[in-house]
């Protein structure tokens, strides 16, 4: 349960930040960084870490490319039309996913 509730409470103080620092890439920036490191942290393993990593790498390139034709632009973006912030909130969410999906497969086990 500690472990849920880190990763519960930090994704949440991830959005927080990002509304609290809209204005500043640095610390909202630094803050996403953060409750990534505290959400990987929480809940170690080899497979987050590269789940972590490919969903990262994956963001930066689907972000370019997705405002360079045109799909959507930010009103704030630092580097190639995005903001730096933006891969590590993709790989912070699919480490919640994860452990959402491992707190249910939890409790569905337990029932059974």
């Amino acid at each position: 349960m500690y472990k849920w509730l880190v990763v519960a409470a930090s994704s949440l103080l991830t959005f927080v930040c990002l509304i609290v620092f809209k204005d500043s890439q640095v610390l909202a920036t630094a803050s996403v960084i953060f409750f990534g490191a505290l959400i990987l942290f929480a809940s170690w393993s080899w497979e987050h870490f590269i789940v972590y990593v490919t969903l990262f790498v994956t963001a930066i390139f689907m972000e370019i490319l997705s405002v360079r034709v045109g799909l959507w632009s930010y009103g704030n973006p630092a580097l190639f039309g995005i903001p730096l912030w933006i891969p590590f909130v993709w790989a912070n969410s699919a480490l919640f996913v994860i452990e959402l999906k491992e707190l249910y497969d939890g409790r569905k086990a337990r029932r059974s």
